[in-house]
């Protein structure tokens, strides 16, 4: 945690002439991110210093007033929008709730806004840390309104932002005036850090969603099912040529048509899919979930997309994902509730995602099962090696486990709470 008040984190560093422990002004929390306005005590240089929470917890970067120089020595890839939310102030009006569940006087305040649903979600997940192992303070939330439902209980107070997380993009006046004022009341404020990665084997999420993940145990004693997680702006493709039809249709101005025709084109891709998981699976049953509804499932599986999102649309799906053995998506903020619930799942990788690979993700797994439950497959991967993927984590499970993770000895004092009930036997 980082301490705002009574006394006030300042392990700065002038950027200019590298002066120790500037004046801090004020702290503005004015969306993203939490920043110091800062002035240099001995050169007089005036910046704006971001605190390390969130995604600058490992980048002390620092931003120029007067010469609009962001200062980013480790050239760190949060700022590369950095300089446009900087710059640009809103000044419009926002609606944002005060619930009040306890009052406290001393609090640790999570910042979970963010413009990307994702990273929102991710910050919020440290809650059940603060609320675990910080007891004697009271635990304030911020957060987007979309991601009001996943707030667990146990939060002394929620202030719940009603805007656009695309207008998290720029600097907001109102969200900063409403938290400088809520500050006032409290004796003692720390601020979470905010992990952008939390430790999902540690991360209950039953307590965000109120649905129990699936319960691994029972992986070959229960109906076979399979969830596909579909987007209709980020698509999986087999060939380049497709992507280049939708780049030269949006080029011509068709853009919509360009849509049309590539999510036409996953939607076959999804069935041919099926059918293959049918041959080697005759009993498995199918969902699809996700945003948009283009194209029928009639007869491959139950349709479950949706036009818009609200919070019993999500917690439809949530008991969807939990009920599966395996979801299949796309990479992106898409799979992390999925992943979170279901018991493994098969991604589709882009190259241009290489290097945030398992972000989306939320691995609960101690042992070898990290392997076996994610599986990342090339951009441009054909229904056949996705459907082989898929049958074979279901149909090897068993031997898999017995012999990767059960016929071990094992350390006395080993956490093996996640394995199956057959691991659970004394060491010879």
């Amino acid at each position: 945690m980082i301490e705002v008040k009574p006394n006030l984190y300042n392990a700065f560093v002038c950027p200019e002439c590298k002066t120790e422990h500037p004046n801090i002004l004020d702290i503005l929390i004015e969306g993203v991110h939490v920043m110091g306005d800062c002035i240099c005590s001995v050169c007089g240089f005036e910046f704006y210093q971001l605190f390390p929470v969130g995604t600058t917890v490992d980048f002390p970067l620092a931003y120029g007033k007067a010469n609009g120089i962001l200062y980013d020595e480790v050239h760190a890839w949060v700022s590369i929008g950095l300089l446009e939310y900087i710059k640009t102030v809103r000044g419009r009006d926002i609606a944002i709730e005060k619930i009040v569940h306890k009052e406290c006087k001393q609090v640790v305040i999570l910042n979970a806004l963010d413009f990307l649903y994702g990273h929102s979600l991710l910050k919020l997940l440290n809650v059940q840390y603060h609320l675990d192992h910080q007891k004697e303070l009271g635990v304030v939330v911020i957060i987007p309104k979309i991601l009001r439902w996943l707030v667990p209980k146990g939060c002394s107070e929620i202030w719940v932002v009603d805007v656009q997380l695309s207008e998290l993009t720029y600097r907001q006046l109102a969200i900063n005036n409403f938290i400088s004022k809520e500050l006032k009341r409290f004796d003692e404020v720390y601020l979470s850090r905010a992990y952008s990665h939390p430790d999902f084997r540690f991360v209950d999420i039953s307590r965000f969603t109120g649905v129990v993940p699936f319960d691994i145990a029972k992986f070959s004693r229960v109906p076979i099912h399979i969830t596909f997680v579909l987007r209709e702006d980020r698509w999986w493709l087999i060939r380049a040529e497709n992507f280049l039809m939708y780049r030269v249709l949006r080029r011509l101005g068709l853009r919509q048509a360009g849509t049309r025709f590539l999510v036409h084109h996953q939607n076959r891709l999804v069935k041919k899919t099926i059918r293959h998981i049918k041959r080697e699976l005759p009993d498995s049953k199918f969902a699809i979930a996700g945003l948009g509804n283009s194209g029928d499932f009639t007869g491959y599986a139950e349709d479950w997309r949706r036009k818009k999102i609200d919070a019993s649309t999500e917690a439809e799906w949530c008991s969807l994902y939990a009920k599966s053995q395996v979801v299949f998506g796309v990479h992106g903020s898409n799979m992390l509730l999925p992943s979170s619930l279901a018991a493994g799942c098969v991604e589709i990788l882009p190259e241009g995602r290489y290097a945030n690979i398992v972000q989306d993700l939320a691995v609960r797994y101690a042992d070898r099962r990290q392997l076996y439950f994610y599986r990342f497959l090339p951009q441009y991967s054909k229904p056949r090696a996705v459907a082989m993927n898929i049958a074979a984590m279901i149909t090897y499970y068993d031997k898999f486990n017995a012999n990767m993770c059960v016929n071990n000895y094992r350390e006395p004092m080993m956490d093996i709470k996640d394995c199956d009930d057959k691991s659970h036997r004394q060491i010879a």
